[in-house]
């Protein structure tokens, strides 16, 4: 396989986004002296998960995943609290943890020594920005491409038709996307002409499995195929 440039997502492909989440989760609830039953990091997956879903469909905006998406889990779980202030809180809380997938370093440091590498994201660059330098993994970044700048989300090809436009001269068949979502990652990228290593961590099963060049379970899978 040819590569001369590669994107990677952050949240859970290079950044535990499952342990930040349930990290910002208990500060957060800390902070506003809230109990919350056993199920809730289950509830939040699904109704995260939902919403971001939504987002990359083009259905709903960032704004409305941050106006709905603690409103919708409280009421799930019966916890009486203002949703609202309480995923401003978490969002604040996030940005400031960055725990890495195991692997993570290793990775991007073999990468890095081969190929320029840029992240791909459809979060805030700032906060990303914020995380990648508090684990120091930004010395290993030429850049980062997010929605916020592009203006338009993962999957959609304008997202990446933008990368591969800052990557010229280097051919999309010669771009390299890795990441853990199967639609805004790879088939996002796959549909554009890129290269695709699925990082399948929750060993989650398909029919078919024509979306992706290369699929891994673990990160250090990744060096021996580029």
């Amino acid at each position: 396989m040819t590569v001369k440039a590669v994107l990677i997502d952050i949240d859970n492909t290079i950044l535990d986004f499952d342990k930040c989440s349930e990290e910002a989760i208990k500060q957060s609830a800390e902070h506003f002296g809230i109990t919350l039953p056993e199920n809730y990091f289950e509830v939040f997956s699904e109704c995260n998960d939902k919403l971001w879903h939504l987002l990359e469909e083009g259905i709903i905006t960032k704004q409305d995943i941050y106006d709905r998406r603690w409103v919708e889990i409280f009421k799930r779980l019966g916890v009486d609290a203002d949703g609202i202030a309480f995923d401003s809180m978490f969002r604040e809380k996030i940005r400031e943890i960055a725990i890495p997938v195991k692997g993570a370093e290793e990775l991007l440091k073999y990468l890095s020594g081969k190929y320029p590498v840029y992240c791909a994201s459809n979060a805030s660059r700032e906060r990303q920005e914020h995380r990648l330098s508090s684990c120091a993994f930004n010395k290993y970044i030429s850049g980062i491409f997010t929605s916020e700048d592009i203006g338009f989300q993962k999957p959609a090809k304008e997202f990446f038709f933008a990368c591969a436009s800052a990557l010229y001269p280097v051919k999309p068949s010669e771009i390299l996307m890795i990441g853990d979502s199967v639609n805004a990652d790879i088939i996002g990228a796959k549909n554009f002409g890129l290269k695709t290593i699925w990082f399948n961590f929750r060993n989650e099963t398909y029919d078919n499995y024509n979306f992706t060049d290369y699929t891994v379970n673990n990160l250090g899978e990744i060096k021996n195929i580029v």
